[in-house]
């Protein structure tokens, strides 16, 4: 291995292996950028997506999986299982097309491949390089290749859905105002879709997406349930359960809305009153390591100097 490895320094200069390096790198690079912007530059394929999404209720996958498992079987897995919970974080990440799904392994399979290519070049050109460190180079960005797009779509799903629990109490007060003034349950979210489109744009897409669903013929309980599954928050969860209850049971949906938003308010309030009352607690450690420090500097080396002189 180790005389494979001498003959390979010996026939290829630095400069050599630098543009390896860099024309390799360019074409793994366009290679993941072109799956990404297929639907910005093909507008047939964009009016495909679009109305491919307004899909039944027979399931997440239809007919997507089988296009994927006969022309793309060796990007997707075959465990349903995975691909159901794969789904599901696609959408609460608010990736929300079929073809992200083949993207997502796509790209997988991309890293897996390029990433131990790149280091087996790199570390081949190591002088003080042993041979017994490749493998674990090369195992290690594997792992890093199959790891990355999980740990990056669990980063964005943190960040979508805490921007919609910060969104959330300001569309849900809005929402009770529209009703309490007597605008129906559509009216009301067309109207906070209208007004709040710049400040939360993440939530008010979700229910712009909502809205495009019952005009299409979708049932309301169903959509505002795709939104719960979209979005995967407990918050809004709850509200769905309590505008399902208002509209089986025909109770006004106003004061099913202003119960559930002084309920929240309420539950807002202690989860405030735990984070303030955890302060004290988290506040020790600084304080004893950064402050205490510094205070017994200053009272007491001026005793010392003082006993010293």
């Amino acid at each position: 291995m180790e005389n494979i490895f001498e003959v390979i320094k010996q026939s290829i200069s630095n400069e050599q292996v630098f543009l390896i390096l860099v024309f390799g790198a360019m074409f793994i690079l366009m290679l993941v950028i072109s799956m990404f912007i297929t639907d910005v530059i093909n507008p047939v394929r964009i009016r495909y997506n679009r109305e491919i999404n307004a899909i039944s209720d027979g399931g997440m996958l239809g007919n997507l999986l089988e296009k994927l498992h006969k022309h793309h079987s060796v990007f997707v897995p075959s465990n349903q299982s995975l691909l159901d919970r794969t789904i599901n974080r696609l959408h609460y990440a608010g990736f929300h097309l079929k073809n992200n799904l083949l993207n997502y392994f796509a790209i997988k399979a991309v890293l897996m491949v390029s990433l131990p290519f790149i280091t087996f070049i790199y570390m081949t050109f190591i002088p003080s390089m042993k041979s017994s460190y490749f493998f674990e180079g090369i195992f290690l960005a594997m792992g890093v290749g199959y790891l990355g797009p999980s740990f990056v779509l669990d980063v964005l799903i943190n960040k979508r859905q805490k921007i919609i629990q910060r969104a959330f109490p300001d569309i849900l007060d809005m929402l009770v105002i529209c009703c309490e003034a007597g605008l129906s349950l559509d009216a009301a979210l067309q109207k906070v879709t209208k007004e709040m489109g710049i400040s939360h744009p993440e939530l008010t897409l979700e229910l712009q997406i909502v809205i495009a669903e019952t005009r299409a013929g979708i049932e309301r309980h169903t959509a505002l349930r795709r939104l719960v599954e979209r979005t995967g928050v407990e918050n809004i969860r709850g509200l769905v359960s309590a505008l399902s209850q208002s509209m089986r049971f025909g109770t006004n949906v106003s004061e099913s809305l202003r119960l559930f938003s002084e309920e929240l308010r309420e539950k807002r309030t202690q989860t405030a009153e735990e984070i303030a009352a955890k302060l004290g607690v988290k506040l020790l450690f600084p304080l004893a390591t950064c402050l205490l420090p510094a205070f017994l500097m200053v009272v007491a080396v001026p005793v010392l100097l003082s006993i010293k002189s």
